[in-house]
This record gives structure tokens, sequence and C-alpha cells, in this order.
């Protein structure tokens, strides 16, 4: 009996030191939590990381075009017979999303999104081509270059329709801007103006013809001579 009045002063004297512990924490949590600072949200725009300040649609479609169009042109200057073209058209491509990843802006327009999601599909259909050419796997090769080609596709217009002017205008290794072999960058075959040739005025001269006196009628015959007059 005496043992079990003990057990009971021991938990009680337990109970309370646990519960005057749990006080103390409360109390301390709470006093300390006026000193800290109130957690700041990032500014986080359609593309990058927090903590700049976000640039307008313009001032981002700006910096955005001086990103592309010098990766348009170091892909046009691929040299596509270097057995190294496809894989540098896959870091190319690679640093410039990477880059355009890292502005801000302060849109949250579906055809921005869009179009990054597309040069992401386009990076990803580049690496699984070099994988392709790499292993000699010609099928992969060409299912490949087809999600190249409709990456492409897509990113073109959703950056034409964003108001891009560079971004989404790729280069084919080895093609310069403003197409290859003369022809326009959509593809479409320019025809020269058709140009007149006017020959040289030349004067016809008619050949000379020397006038032919009419031939001479010669005199009627005498009918007085040799009759018999009545």
């Amino acid at each position: 009996m005496d043992m079990d009045i003990y057990m009971r002063r021991r938990l009680v004297a337990l109970g309370g030191l646990v519960a005057f512990f749990i006080i103390f924490v409360l109390l301390v949590k709470s006093c300390g939590g006026d000193d800290e600072p109130a957690p700041i949200e990032p500014t986080v725009g359609a593309t990058g990381e927090g903590g700049a300040v976000p640039l307008t649609v313009d001032e981002f479609i700006d910096q955005a075009d001086a990103i592309c169009e010098p990766a348009n042109a170091a892909v046009g200057a691929i040299d596509p017979e270097s057995p190294t073209a496809v894989r540098d058209e896959y870091q190319i491509t690679a640093d410039e999303l990477a880059s355009l990843q890292e502005l801000q802006v302060d849109d949250d327009s579906r055809v921005l999104q869009q179009f990054i999601a597309a040069m992401d599909d386009l990076v990803a259909a580049l690496r699984d081509k070099q994988r392709a050419v790499q292993s000699g796997d010609t099928a992969a090769d060409a299912e490949a270059q087809l999600a190249v080609d409709t990456a492409e596709v897509d990113a073109r217009e959703l950056g034409t329709r964003y108001g891009f002017r560079e971004c989404g205008q790729f280069l084919d290794a080895g093609e310069q801007p403003g197409g290859a072999g003369g022809e326009a960058a959509t593809g479409t075959e320019v025809t020269p103006p058709a140009t007149e040739v006017t020959p040289p005025a030349t004067e016809v001269t008619p050949p000379a013809t020397e006038a032919t006196p009419p031939a001479e009628t010669p005199p009627p015959a005498d009918d007085t001579g040799g009759g018999i007059s009545p």
C-alpha cells in the first residue's frame, strides 16, 4: 500500500515536470518569434528562379532575342558533315534554353509557357538524336529527327505569336540567316524578277532597185503601100 502511494507521487511529480517543460518551450518560441523577419515571397515570372525584379514583356523579348540570335548563328555555322554536328547543336540549344529560363518576366501567358515547353521538347529530341547517332541506331535517329522537326515547328509558331524576332527562328547546320542557297528563311523559293531584254535598234535598209524604163513600142505598120486603088 505504501509502495502504491510512493509510485503515485512520483508519477504526479514527473507529470508536473513534463507540463512545466512544455510550457517553458512554448513561451520561448512565442518570445523569440517576434525577432525573426517575416519570410519574403519570391517573385517568380514565367521562367527562372525568384530573387530579381521581373522584366516587362518588351524587356524580356529584347533580352531573349539577344540570347537566341547568336545561338541561331552558331548552329548555322556548324559543319553538317562533322561527326560532332548533332552534339554541337544539342549543346548550343540546351545552353540557349538554360539562358532563357534564367530570365524573369512579369507575364504568365500561356503562349510563353508553351514556347518554353516546346524548347524543352527540342532539347530532349536533340539529346535522343545524339544518342541514336552515337549508337548507330538509324530507326531511333529517324524518330528523333521527326521529334526535332515537330518541336522546331511548334516553337517557331509560338515564338512568333509571342512577339519574338529571333527565338524560335532555328537554322539547320550549315544554313546561313536568310536561308541557304539564296532561299528565304521560310523555305520559299525566291524567283528573280523577270527582265525584258530589248534588242538594239537596227535600221533596215531596203535593197537598191534600178528603175527599168518601159520597153519601146514599135510604130504601127503602114497600110497604104502595096494596095490597089479603085
